[in-house]
């Protein structure tokens, strides 16, 4: 009974962890050339790692999205998110007078 608890419990907590507001991905077995034309929201990058491909993923409205970062749009798009987080990232240092 104690070991049907802890599995149980065990269970319960991955499931609440992968359930974190955003469409949980556990990885990209395969990429789109396809512009992405809803917004996009953040990206990561994915390394090879079999099944796993080497991807961009996008953070849309919709959901992750898996794109070929070969593409110039994807290296584009990927330049303007990393600038705009950058610019974020400085907006929102605090700079304390002594």
């Amino acid at each position: 009974m104690m070991k049907s608890l802890a599995a149980i419990a065990v269970i319960m907590s991955v499931m609440i962890m992968e359930t974190n507001g955003e469409s949980p991905i556990e990885c990209c077995r395969t990429v789109s050339t396809k512009k992405i034309t809803v917004p996009i929201t953040g990206f990561r990058f994915q390394t090879q790692n079999l099944p796993c491909v080497t991807a961009v993923i996008f953070n849309t409205t919709e959901g992750p999205m898996c794109s070929h970062g070969g593409l110039k749009w994807v290296r584009e798009k990927v330049k303007q998110l990393m600038k705009l987080q950058r610019q974020q990232k400085m907006n929102s240092t605090v700079i304390l007078s002594p």
